[in-house]
């Protein structure tokens, strides 16, 4: 209702002001933003990160179809600029939607008729749903500016990132676009910017396997390498170990690419490849730096490769991972990268290789039909002396089935028959 429609006690309620839960009622800069954002007078409560959870959880979720009604009424040839406000909050809407669904990326996709948007949850891509098909480029170009990308230059691939943040968390956006037949993919890839506080002993390692961990973790020196295939969970597994040590006094640095969360206690580094600061380049500065504990987020090339293992040789544990398929094919790669068999005898402390596989939703069950909710972690730890600390990935993997805790047929998707 129109505030010169109000009277009476209309108007004492239309001008009732608006109650916000927010972690620190003193952050004066979120309180205007809020104020911007709502154009209303607002009561500020506070209230912990976990009760604001709670709330959001209990509310009610965006509803995009309100915000397609207003962008279909625009004049599309004149006001659908990535610069207006519903194109604006078309784009937030997206990403919040996201993360209410607490999927790990964003596939947006120009077809021929409709802009086709996908979220991947639990590892496997769900289409959200479509929009029309005019909407791909002003959305496009808005969130190539929000990642400072060149919005004229569409025959090439692009990288960027930007942070986003609302009233639930702040995020770290990785955008990726690539020119296909229908105008220009882009993917999103949705990183949390805040410490998930995560340890080896919140994650699903057997009691073997933890108690190695964090042997490794302990050591002086050495090399240690975590292997598995994009969105396996091997930075989560490498900053959880890295929680146990940081608070010892070492100095802890992380090279990545980019820098995906927060971590407390850390000096970290992000690559650039586009002027030179590659993964090589950042080691041996970092050398410079009195390190004790390096993690490099990739072993990519042989110059990587061999200054990792002489940090390892000289008094350094150096953690870093490879793409490979097996605890067993690192050595290999690490040897076709010009690595000598006798100094990963000598350096390596451990392979730890693994998989993500989704559980059965035992609340949901119905007969005929297989319902999963959430992840667990399925791996194995290959110890220097060719043993493993608690079976094989596929001898684990088996165990999940037999137990319960997920179904064969998720066992042959991920891993393979």
């Amino acid at each position: 209702m129109a505030e010169a429609e109000c009277t009476g006690e209309c108007a004492e309620e239309c001008a009732a002001p608006l109650k916000i839960a927010v972690p620190n009622t003193t952050d004066e800069f979120l309180l205007e933003k809020i104020r911007f954002i709502t154009q209303q007078r607002i009561v500020a409560e506070q209230k912990t990160p976990d009760e604001i959870r709670v709330l959001q959880n209990n509310g009610e979720n965006i509803d995009d179809d309100d915000l397609l009604k207003q962008i279909k009424q625009l004049d599309i040839s004149r006001n659908t600029s990535w610069e207006s406000e519903p194109i604006i909050n078309f784009v937030d809407s997206l990403i919040v939607k996201a993360l209410q669904k607490e999927a790990t990326d964003i596939h947006l996709e120009p077809l021929t008729d409709a802009l086709r948007v996908r979220f991947r949850i639990d590892g496997l891509l769900t289409e959200y749903r479509t929009f029309p098909q005019w909407l791909a480029e002003p959305v496009l170009i808005r969130l190539k500016v929000m990642a400072n990308v060149d919005i004229t230059e569409r025959r090439l691939p692009h990288d960027g990132s930007f942070a986003f943040e609302n009233f639930r968390e702040k995020v770290n956006v990785r955008l990726s676009t690539i020119p296909i037949s229908n105008g220009e993919k882009c993917v999103l890839r949705l990183l949390s910017a805040n410490d998930s506080e995560q340890t080896l002993e919140s994650l699903d390692f057997s009691e073997k396997t933890l108690q190695a961990l964090q042997r490794i973790f302990s050591a002086p020196q050495g090399l240690f390498l975590v292997t598995g295939p994009t969105g396996s969970g091997k930075t989560t597994t490498l900053y959880a170990g890295l929680r146990e040590i940081i608070q010892q006094k070492i100095n802890v640095t992380t090279i990545e690419d980019p820098v995906e969360y927060e971590l407390r206690g850390a000096n970290q580094v992000s690559v650039n490849e586009k002027c030179g600061f590659s993964f090589a380049v950042a080691l041996r500065s970092i050398l410079r730096q009195d390190p004790d504990v390096i993690l490099v987020g990739e072993i990519r090339d042989a110059e990587t490769a061999q200054i990792a293992i002489r940090a390892a040789q000289t008094g350094h544990l150096v953690l870093s991972t490879l793409h490979t398929n097996s605890a067993k094919s690192a050595a290999t790669r690490l040897q076709d990268l010009g690595i000598s068999k006798n100094v990963l005898d000598e350096t390596l402390l451990g392979v730890f290789a693994q998989r993500l596989i989704r559980k059965i939703n035992r609340s949901s069950l119905q007969e005929n039909e297989q319902h999963y909710s959430g992840r667990t972690i399925v791996c194995e730890l290959l110890l220097p002396n060719g043993t493993y600390a608690d079976g094989t990935m596929h001898d684990n993997a088996q165990k999940l089935v037999e137990t319960g805790i997920t179904h064969q047929e998720e066992i042959d998707r991920v891993m393979g028959r």
